[in-house]
């Protein structure tokens, strides 16, 4: 078996070190991103929060606008109400002061 470079304990997984938690390649199946920072708290491509996924297994990201949980799938904050992703194309919306969808210019503001 594999060592893990951070703990240098026995790797049981392919996603993560059971010993020492950190996190290689991100386990979301459609993302797979691979994780250079073992002390990264979230997948730089999907958002995911490594910590609540690794303890409970629960999908969750962090809102970039007021920086509260929220689940993985959803496609709007449900406290700050920021678009995470454009509802008529599905584009990803990238900034937190986008008043339209740079790709089909949908209205964010609703």
């Amino acid at each position: 078996m594999e060592k893990c470079p951070r703990c240098k304990a026995e790797k049981k997984g392919k996603y993560w070190c059971s010993a020492c938690k950190a996190v290689f390649v991100c386990p979301m199946p459609n993302c797979g991103a691979t994780i250079s920072n073992p002390d990264a708290e979230e997948c730089p491509r999907c958002g995911l929060l490594f910590e609540d996924y690794v303890k409970q297994r629960k999908i969750y990201r962090k809102c970039p606008k007021c920086k509260k949980k929220q689940g993985l799938n959803e496609q709007r904050c449900q406290h700050c109400r920021f678009w995470f992703y454009c509802p008529t194309c599905g584009h990803a919306v990238t900034s937190t002061s986008a008043l339209s969808c740079p790709r089909c210019g949908t209205n964010l503001q609703r």
